[in-house]
């Protein structure tokens, strides 16, 4: 089943580094925004009345910059247009700075049973370098709201790769991050966008990044630190304190299974299709306003590409790509169409056969790029 995602594309400020779909706004923008999601969600809800969604993800931005009643407006536009099963699995997107006890117990009754919180790191000198809102103390803060709502699952979002942080920095934070018990941990290093701050800092030599030996270092610290604690190592950069505690929604993706994308800049997988909605705000407004869908781009996905992606994201999974559910999708079995790029990537032992599968080895786990960009034919 297909899982939904929600974009909300303001914060409170722009941090340096990101390049994420969002502005910072005031109340009647967002007003209007929320009055288009609604019909957004009126839309799509009539088109899809007769599909069960299996997830649904707010992120952004920073969902929870909004004021309740505000995050209740768009949470109901999407419980009253679509059909859920039982017990999904309902995400939002936190900053430590944006809640308080009674918007998390708000959110608990509204269905929320999800916090991915965007920590990022817990030294208040690189919270500041980063441009972060929240201070450590924060951190904690929102942990025991989140506890006291009944909201035992949440992620922690960590980074690593950042400038000036050393080794020791990442293993305080990663230690930290541990004694709080998340049920999930995302670590992810820092990638410079383009036409972001961070960058131009970089460019101008403003930018004091850890070297790459380090930053493999970081990279081995997290897996091997987490795996000790308990927590199992599914994805690349993802961890779970148990498989019940793995992303489901994030699993849709990495299955590259059907999606449904609302909002200004949401992406959507739908009926063989890939669409865009608008980046622009104000066109993605007027249109909904007027009834009317905001589209940027559409691509219909072919089966090699839909091939070609399957592979790629599904062997972020440590599982692998499972051959006989590829083969059955697909009516080929995958060394049928990649015998050849899975050779060299063997001989490599970047790769391995185990149980069906092909994933990836402790070797290929640090060289993902260069295996995922094989499968692009």
């Amino acid at each position: 089943m297909p899982g939904i995602y929600v974009h909300v594309p303001f914060c409170a400020a722009k941090c340096g580094y990101c390049d994420f779909h969002s502005i910072v706004a005031d109340g009647s923008f967002v007003g209007n925004y929320i009055r288009a999601f609604q019909q957004e969600a009126a839309y799509y809800g009539r088109k899809y009345q007769n599909q069960v969604f299996e997830t649904l993800f707010f992120g952004g931005g920073t969902p929870t910059v909004l004021e309740p009643k505000q995050l209740s407006q768009m949470i109901e536009a999407v419980l009253e247009n679509f059909n859920f099963n039982s017990g999904f699995e309902f995400t939002i997107e936190a900053n430590p700075c944006t809640l308080g006890q009674e918007k998390v117990d708000h959110l608990a009754i509204l269905g929320v049973n999800r916090i991915s919180l965007g920590v990022q790191t817990f030294q208040d000198n690189l919270l500041k370098r980063l441009e972060r809102l929240h201070s450590t103390a924060d951190i904690y803060t929102s942990v025991e709201y989140l506890r006291k709502a009944g909201i035992n699952n949440f992620n922690l979002d960590l980074m690593y790769g950042l400038p000036e942080q050393s080794l020791r920095d990442w293993e305080t934070s990663l230690d930290a991050a541990i004694a709080l018990q998340p049920t999930h941990l995302s670590c992810y290093s820092l990638i410079l966008e383009e036409d972001t701050p961070f960058f131009e800092q970089y460019n101008q030599g403003l930018l004091n990044l850890p070297s790459e030996d380090l930053e493999y270092e970081m990279f081995e610290l997290v897996k091997n630190k987490l795996r000790q604690a308990g927590y199992q190592h599914y994805e690349v950069s993802n961890y779970a304190l148990k498989e019940e505690y793995q992303a489901k929604h994030n699993l849709i993706y990495w299955h590259n299974q059907p999606y449904l994308g609302l909002g200004s800049g949401a992406h959507s997988y739908m009926e063989q299709s890939r669409y865009v909605n608008s980046l622009d705000l104000n066109r993605y407004i007027e249109n909904w306003l007027d009834n009317q869908p905001a589209i940027d781009h559409i691509e219909l996905i072919s089966e090699d590409q839909a091939m070609d992606e399957t592979m790629m994201l599904g062997l972020r999974l440590l599982d692998g790509v499972e051959e006989a559910v590829f083969a059955k999708r697909f009516g080929q079995t995958i060394m049928e169409v990649y015998a050849e790029e899975i050779e060299e990537l063997l001989a490599k032992k970047l790769v391995i056969w185990e149980n069906g599968r092909l994933k990836l080895t402790d070797r290929g786990l640090s060289l993902g790029n260069h295996v995922f960009s094989a499968f692009i034919r």
